[in-house]
């Protein structure tokens, strides 16, 4: 039996992940997952078969932890979803006793949870990002756009202007990344990969409405210019699975403003419109057929797709 050890469990993209596997695979997979919060607290207990709290994963006794459960739960996938638990991610993959542990990640997969290396990364592999001004120039004037180099999701990101950002000192500055302001649709692009086969399926969903930072309101569709990017993107980081990014516009065209490497809570907007990008990753990974979860959208197709809050009782008290 195959056993999943799912990291940050109590995120959408763990219970996207879990809900998917689940509904596809039933009770042949098992799935551990952890989070540092409660059981209670943690939606995707419920579809777990064991669920662990854990240490905040900057904390050594995480690793420990993992390892611990590892050996102890039999697993043979580790799946690693925040920035943190790819560097522990990298850690066990250097570990020739793992050797057979199948690790969601990679080296260069940590090294691009540093936002300012992933920009250089993709400019490098000749892939468009926001245009970075000269930090003397940029506190001049105009309007900017800046993100903390070791941030997720949307924290901290905001425009600013070249007053504020001259008012920073250089200490902080550093822990910043400074960019043009980009221009919508802003869209997400779920990109899977087959490294060893060269397979590529990519689904872009444009942003139509986001309330609390969660898309509710997307439109699916097929762009052959994100295709290439996706691809480019794929290659370089020998991808096997399912990623995503984000696209905006900037002064020459589409630029990547985020690489994630994981899938994404949205990305589950992406399968409720026929493309099941997310339990193609686990079977491409777990060596099973893939095709039957995945077809390209025709040019010219497009699927609007809203989500509605669900509530799940976990816990009661008498």
């Amino acid at each position: 039996m195959r056993t999943v050890l799912l990291g940050a469990a109590g995120t959408g993209t763990a219970f996207a992940l879990a809900s998917r596997i689940r509904a596809v695979w039933g009770a042949d997979v098992r799935i551990v997952a952890v989070d540092i919060n409660p059981a209670e607290l943690v939606t995707t207990s419920l579809l777990a078969d064991s669920f662990v709290q854990v240490p905040l994963v900057n904390d050594p006794a995480y690793e420990k932890c993992i390892r611990e459960l590892i050996e102890a739960e039999q697993v043979n996938t580790f799946i690693p979803i925040l920035n943190d638990e790819h560097v522990v991610a990298v850690n066990l993959l250097s570990d020739p006793a793992l050797a057979k542990l199948d690790v969601w990640s990679s080296e260069l997969y940590a090294r691009c949870t540093d936002k300012r290396v992933a920009d250089d990364w993709l400019s490098e592999i000749g892939v468009p990002t926001p245009m970075k001004p000269d930090l003397t120039e940029a506190s001049r004037g105009g309007e900017w756009f800046v993100k903390p180099v070791n941030g997720v999701g949307s924290r901290g990101a905001r425009r600013i202007s070249a007053e504020e950002l001259h008012g920073y000192d250089q200490a902080t500055r550093e822990t910043l990344i400074v960019q043009e302001v980009c221009k919508e649709p802003e869209v997400t692009v779920d990109s899977f990969d087959d490294d060893r086969t060269g397979a590529s399926f990519v689904y872009c969903r444009e942003r139509l409405e986001t309330k609390a930072g969660v898309c509710t309101k997307a439109r699916v569709f097929f762009d052959p210019e994100l295709a290439t990017i996706a691809k480019k993107i794929a290659r370089g980081l020998r991808q096997r699975g399912t990623l995503c990014f984000q696209v905006m516009k900037g002064l020459k065209g589409w630029v990547v403003t985020d690489l994630n490497l994981r899938s994404g809570a949205g990305t589950a907007i992406t399968c409720s419109a026929g493309f099941d990008v997310l339990a193609a990753a686990f079977a491409c990974r777990a060596g099973e057929d893939y095709t039957k979860f995945l077809s390209p959208i025709a040019a010219g197709e497009e699927f609007i797709v809203t989500r509605q809050y669900a509530e799940f009782v976990m816990q009661h008290r008498t």
